[in-house]
């Protein structure tokens, strides 16, 4: 026995060292039979066999695990972007130095128009289809959208219905997880992770296809971007009150442009990091209200998040909520209508199930002083449902029925 030990520990240690016996490779005695070292032989191939086994499914498992993508710069975009905001920067000072009272007038309603074009149109009537309207109305919305700059209809909403499905995980264009720059403006300067352009592919586009001024935007878009969000917003200044093209480029169109794309970026960032959650604590984006006042009623995100079909995106409606208004005002002309909305109950359901306790009005369910427990508010898993369905029909009826009285 004390040979066999001594071969075993010989043979174990030049397997280990060398992948194989080198010395030690004859028998050793009757004692020692040939089935004996046979064994010997197969028990150490089947360990060998196991172990490479299991360190190539640790070694996969590792790759799986420990895989992180490599952010790969696009620097015609970084060093276009640096540009863009030190002639914004300029345009800012030539805006409050030298440039006329008619221009600085022209250039904020421009920007607001275009930002409205975008809140209203891009964001709340086609990605999130919360209301409906004339033709003459989306039309207008897509020529503001297209003075906004911001890349044509057809990507914007494919970028966020895909940053609604896959709200700040990898497969969101803008994740927020990766930090404020990065959900900013740091996502337009990197090629894009390997699962946003996979799950990008199956976001569902139909009812944009069968829009024609989505279509044609998009079809034409670098000869309408420099129409109409370029040329036109300098031009006007230089032909009706003698405005410079100096001037008229670097505000009417660079400091324009890059207020309202900083604006519109804000809700990707700060109303995703900077505020409370009281409708669902388990995401990511918050109420902001300083987002809300520069940004037309989009800072009420975790809100927006919760109800995304809601045409207001915020509990209070007009509440530092401008494009609300709009929308309710072009209601009351007649140009909108079927607005979705979430109603009281609805709210106070997501509220007391899924907030964080900071909602103003409703909270979860308190332990009086007596110990005993106070009146629960009533379950209502109806807050998914497009309650505002049941409540036009209820509201048509009223009105067919007085009609009939009348």
């Amino acid at each position: 026995m004390r040979y066999r030990l001594i071969y075993t520990l010989l043979t174990t240690a030049q397997e280990l060292l060398f992948g194989k016996k080198l010395f030690f490779d004859w028998q050793l005695g009757d004692n020692w039979a040939l089935k004996s070292m046979d064994k010997l032989d197969r028990e150490l191939e089947a360990a060998e066999k196991d172990r490479k086994d299991v360190d190539v499914q640790q070694s996969n498992d590792s790759k799986k695990s420990e895989y992180v993508y490599r952010r790969q710069i696009v620097w015609f975009n970084t060093i276009g972007f640096l540009v863009l905001h030190l002639g914004a920067v300029y345009g800012l000072y030539l805006f409050l130095t030298s440039s006329m009272v008619l221009t600085m007038l022209w250039t904020l309603l421009v920007a607001g128009a275009s930002a409205f074009s975008v809140t209203m149109g891009a964001h709340r009537l086609y990605t999130h289809r919360t209301f409906k309207c004339n033709d003459w109305v989306k039309a207008l919305l897509v020529f503001g959208q297209t003075v906004a700059g911001q890349n044509c209809l057809y990507v914007w909403i494919r970028d966020h219905r895909q940053h609604h499905k896959y709200s700040d995980t990898v497969a969101d264009p803008h994740n927020a997880s990766r930090g404020f720059f990065f959900s900013h403006i740091g996502w337009l300067m990197v090629r894009k992770h390997p699962e946003v352009i996979a799950k990008g592919k199956n976001i569902d586009m139909t009812d944009i296809e069968m829009d024609p001024y989505a279509m044609f935007q998009k079809k034409y878009y670098k000869i309408l971007f420099t129409i109409l969000a370029m040329l036109m917003p300098m031009v006007v200044p230089f032909v009706l009150w003698g405005e410079t093209l100096w001037n008229g480029f670097f505000v009417c169109f660079l400091f324009r442009l890059m207020a309202v794309l900083n604006l519109t970026w804000l809700v990707n960032s700060a109303a995703h990091l900077y505020g409370n959650k009281p409708f669902t604590n388990d995401i990511m984006p918050v109420e902001n209200v300083y987002v809300s006042m520069f940004g037309l009623g989009e800072g009420w995100h975790n809100y927006h998040h919760s109800f995304p079909w809601d045409y207001r995106a915020a509990e209070f409606g007009q509440y530092f909520n401008l494009t609300t208004m709009v929308i309710d005002f072009f209601e009351e002309m007649g140009w909108v209508w079927d607005k979705k909305y979430a109603t009281p109950a609805m709210v106070r359901s997501r509220v007391t199930k899924r907030g964080d306790g900071t909602h103003c009005k409703y909270s979860r369910p308190q332990s009086k002083e007596n110990g005993e427990q106070s009146e629960p508010v009533p379950e209502d898993d109806s807050y998914e449902e497009l309650f505002w369905l049941e409540e036009r029909s209820a509201v048509t009826a009223e009105r067919a029925a007085e009609a009939q009285k009348g």
